[in-house]
C-alpha cells in the first residue's frame, strides 16, 4: 500500500510530502539529501531553537509585524514544539546544508502547519501562516541557528558547572581526609621533596575551580547574541527596534541575561564565542585527563608499582590474567578527555572556516559543543561517584617509600649546604641506608634539632630559617 502524500511546491518545483507531516517541502528534501550519521539534533538545541522562534513571534507582534491571530497561533505551536510534541518531526541529520538552514526551515514548517491547524486550515495549505512570511519574519538561518546554539550551550553548561562543583568538592574532601599523610613528592617522575597526599588532592580541587572560572568566562561571550542581523548582519527586513526587543524577550524566555551584539556583522561572520566555549571545555579536559593519569600512576601495582593509593575495584581487568583489576574508571575518563580535545580541533577549524559575511559551520559547532559538554558532564559524575569518593590511602606503602627515599634531604640544605647534603645522599644510597640514619651518625647538629627539621609537618610548608638551629650546626 502506497504511503499517502500531499503535493507542495517550492522554488525547485513540486514535491510529495507525507500527508500527515507537520514539516513541509524543504524538510522533505533535506531528509532525502542528508542521510549521513543518523545523529539528530540534541534536545537542548531543539528547545533553544523553539525559544528563538517564540521570542521572535512576541517581538514581531509588539512591532505590528504579525496580527494577534497569527501570533497567538504561532506562539501556541512554538510552545508545543519546545515541549517536545513534534520531536518525531524534527529528525534531520546534524550533518546537513551549511548555516543550518534545514534546521531553521524544519521548525518554520512545523510551526506554520500547526498554526494553520489551530486556525482551522489543513496542513500544507499555509492559508493563514506561512513558514517564511510569518514564522521566519525578520529572521534568517544565519542569525537564528548561531543564537539557538548559544542558548543551547548555556543550558547544558549550567548542568556541567554543577558537576564540576561536585567533582571539586569530592577532591577537596579527599584533600582534608589525607592532609596528614606525608609522602614522597615527585617531579620528572623522580623522588622530590616531601608533600602530603592531601596537598595533591587539594591541588586537583584548585584546578577544577580554575576550570569552572574559564567556563564562566566563556558564558559571557555566549550571552552576546546576534539575533536581528538577518542574512548578513545588515538587519534587512527587520524593524529597527527588533534586535533590542527580541533580545529582551529571549532573555525572559530562556532565563539567561542576554545582550544584543554591538555589531551584527561580527556575530554573523565570527564564531569566536563558540571557539572560546570549546577552549574552556578543552582546558577542563586537559586538567581532568592529568588527574586521571596521576591517579593511575599512584594506584599502580599492587605489588610491583607505586601503589600509594587504592582506587575502587569496579570490575575485572583482564580476560586472560586471573584476579587482575585495572583503573577502568580513570581509563574511561582519559578517553572522554581525548574526545573533547579532538572535538575542539573540529570547532577550531569550523570557527575559521567561514567566508565574508557568514560562518556557515554552526550545525557542526553546535553538535560538537553539546556532545563534548555532555560526555564531560557525565564522565565527571562517573569519575566522582565510582572513583574519587572511594579512594583510600595505602598508608603502609606510603611510609615504606618515604622512609627509604631521600625526599627529606632538601630540608637540611639551608643549614648544611647544597653540596654537603648531596654527599650525604650519595653516602646513604651507596650503603643502602636511610638519609636519617646517615645524618644522625655524623654529629652535625643536636638530635632534637635534626628531628625538628626532618619532621613531616616542618617539610611540607613554607618556614623561616631557624637561626638558633643554624647557630648550633657544627662546621668543619
Amino acid at each position: 500500500m502506497s504511503k499517502q502524500t500531499r503535493t507542495e511546491e517550492d522554488a525547485l518545483g513540486q514535491i510529495e510530502v507525507p500527508l500527515n507531516a507537520y514539516y513541509g517541502s524543504f524538510t522533505t528534501r533535506a531528509l532525502d539529501n542528508f542521510q549521513i550519521s543518523g545523529i539528530q539534533a540534541p534536545t537542548f538545541f531543539r528547545q533553544a531553537l523553539g525559544m528563538v522562534k517564540l521570542a521572535s513571534c512576541q517581538a514581531n507582534l509588539e512591532l505590528d509585524n504579525l496580527t494577534k491571530k497569527e501570533a497567538q497561533a504561532i506562539a501556541q505551536a512554538t510552545q508545543e514544539f519546545i515541549d517536545g510534541k513534534f520531536d518525531d518531526e524534527f529528525t534531520l541529520d546534524v550533518f546537513q546544508a551549511g548555516a543550518g538552514t534545514p534546521y531553521n526551515m524544519n521548525i518554520n514548517e512545523i510551526i506554520a502547519n500547526r498554526a494553520n491547524e489551530i486556525l482551522g486550515a489543513k496542513r500544507g495549505s499555509y492559508k493563514y501562516v506561512h513558514p517564511n512570511n510569518q514564522v521566519n519574519f525578520a529572521q534568517s538561518s544565519n542569525d537564528v541557528n548561531p543564537t539557538a546554539t548559544r542558548i543551547a550551550v548555556l543550558m547544558i553548561f549550567a548542568t556541567l558547572k554543577k558537576e564540576i562543583a561536585e567533582f571539586k568538592q569530592s577532591l577537596k574532601k579527599k584533600g582534608e581526609e589525607f592532609k596528614d599523610v606525608i609522602k614522597v613528592g615527585r617531579t620528572h617522575l623522580e623522588d622530590a621533596v616531601p608533600v602530603t597526599l592531601g596537598q595533591e588532592f587539594t591541588a586537583y580541587a584548585a584546578a577544577m575551580q580554575t576550570a569552572l572560572q574559564t567556563i564562566e568566562e566563556a558564558e559571557k561571550a555566549l550571552s552576546i547574541i546576534g539575533l536581528g542581523g538577518n542574512a548578513t548582519g545588515s538587519g534587512i527586513n527587520a524593524h529597527p527596534d527588533f534586535q533590542k526587543l527580541v533580545t529582551q524577550k529571549l532573555s525572559k524566555i530562556s532565563g539567561f541575561n542576554l545582550e544584543p551584539a554591538p555589531n551584527l556583522f561580527e556575530t554573523n561572520n565570527s564564531h569566536a564565542a563558540f571557539l572560546k566555549a570549546s577552549g574552556a571545555l578543552r582546558a577542563l579536559a586537559v586538567e581532568v585527563n592529568r588527574i586521571a593519569n596521576d591517579l593511575r600512576i599512584l594506584n599502580m601495582g599492587p605489588q610491583a608499582g607505586i601503589h600509594e593509593i587504592k582506587l575502587p575495584r569496579v570490575q575485572p581487568g583482564s580476560s586472560i590474567m586471573p584476579a587482575k583489576v585495572n583503573p577502568s574508571i580513570a581509563e574511561c575518563m582519559n578517553m572522554i578527555c581525548f574526545q573533547v580535545i579532538g572535538n575542539d580541533q573540529t570547532i577550531s577549524l569550523a570557527a575559521q572556516g567561514g567566508q565574508l559575511q557568514l560562518n556557515w559551520f554552526a550545525p557542526l559547532e553546535m553538535w560538537n559543543l553539546i556532545f563534548s559538554t555532555k560526555i564531560m558532564r557525565n564522565g565527571l559524575k562517573m569519575f566522582r561517584e565510582k572513583c574519587i569518593d572511594g579512594i583510600r590511602a595505602n598508608h603502609e606503602q606510603i611510609k615504606t617509600s618515604f622512609d627509604s627515599s631521600m625526599a627529606m634531604a632538601t630540608a637540611l640544605v639551608p643549614y648544611l649546604g647544597y653540596h654537603e647534603v648531596a654527599e650525604l645522599v650519595k653516602e646513604a644510597r651507596k650503603h643502602k641506608k636511610t638519609f636519617y640514619e646517615v645524618v644522625s651518625t655524623k654529629d652535625l647538629m643536636p638530635k632534637e634539632d635534626l628531628d625538628k627539621l626532618l619532621s613531616p609537618n616542618y617539610m611540607v610548608k613554607p618556614g623561616h630559617i631557624d637561626k638558633d638551629i643554624l647557630s648550633r650546626v657544627k662546621k668543619d
